[in-house]
């Protein structure tokens, strides 16, 4: 007997579920998989974010000299040491400025009391001075400043002339004898013109109070002194016109101004 071959009609449907199979194993990972949304906006990596930018915390040291141009400052101090100032400056622009200013100074020293002993010169015996006196410079001057770049500090050239004056009142007394000398002097010189160089700190505030300090070179042209002594009186005797004139020649070889000197200038004002 023969066996009857298979129909063809049976094998294919077989054959075309295993190939819907194998296609549906690779089709179906795609078609799972949602795809992008292109509306939504792609947010950046917070390593690729560009660093916050610094709030302003106020206007600075040179837009605040550019809005308060008018400078009205001065500082006082009392008692012994006397000193009294007042400048007026005006802002050219940020960085320059012109002003003028003026001031006193006075030291007072009461009682001043100075005692030695001589071991070497005869006759060895005590020796004593006890003076008061009083010192005053006045003067006033022009000055240009320059800050440096925008900070508060600058540097200054001035032109001025000023005046000084002393007054003394002096007893010079010897132990051995009960002796004793009195006299009464004055020193004074000027006008003494002079040209300084400054450095100093000015701090504006946004209120318009301003404050600082500004240290000064000064050298003085060549000026005239004067020296008197008006009383003079000894204990034991008469004083002569000799002697006059020899303690005026003391004093006067004896009291120098320097040819240069520092000064401390404060201030406190008010801008406008």
């Amino acid at each position: 007997m023969f066996s009857r071959p298979k129909s063809a009609s049976a094998f294919f449907p077989k054959l075309s579920v295993l190939l819907l199979m194998i296609l549906s194993f690779q089709v179906w990972p795609q078609t799972t998989e949602p795809s992008p949304d292109k509306n939504i906006e792609q947010k950046p990596s917070p390593l690729n974010e560009l660093p916050p930018e610094k709030t302003p915390t106020g206007p600075s040291q040179p837009e605040l000299r550019e809005k308060f141009k008018n400078q009205i400052g001065g500082f006082a101090l009392g008692r012994f040491d006397r000193y009294y100032s007042l400048q007026f400056a005006r802002m050219l622009d940020s960085q320059w400025a012109i002003g003028l200013n003026g001031y006193t100074n006075s030291y007072v020293n009461r009682f001043d009391n100075d005692t030695a002993y001589s071991y070497f010169l005869p006759p060895h015996d005590f020796y004593g001075r006890l003076r008061n006196y009083e010192e005053k410079y006045w003067g006033g001057a022009f000055f240009v400043q320059r800050f440096i770049a925008d900070s508060p500090f600058f540097v200054s050239l001035w032109l001025g002339r000023e005046h000084f004056q002393e007054t003394q009142t002096v007893l010079y007394w010897e132990s051995a004898g009960n002796t004793y000398r009195f006299e009464k002097d004055s020193y004074s010189s000027g006008p003494r013109n002079y040209a300084g160089f400054g450095v100093g700190f000015r701090f504006q505030t946004s209120s318009g109070l301003f404050f600082g300090w500004e240290g000064v070179w000064s050298w003085y042209s060549p000026y005239h002194n004067s020296f008197s002594v008006s009383d003079l009186y000894y204990s034991d005797r008469t004083a002569s016109m000799g002697d006059l004139l020899y303690r005026k020649y003391a004093y006067q070889n004896g009291e120098r101004l320097p040819g240069s000197s520092f000064g401390l200038n404060l201030f406190v004002g008010w801008a406008f």
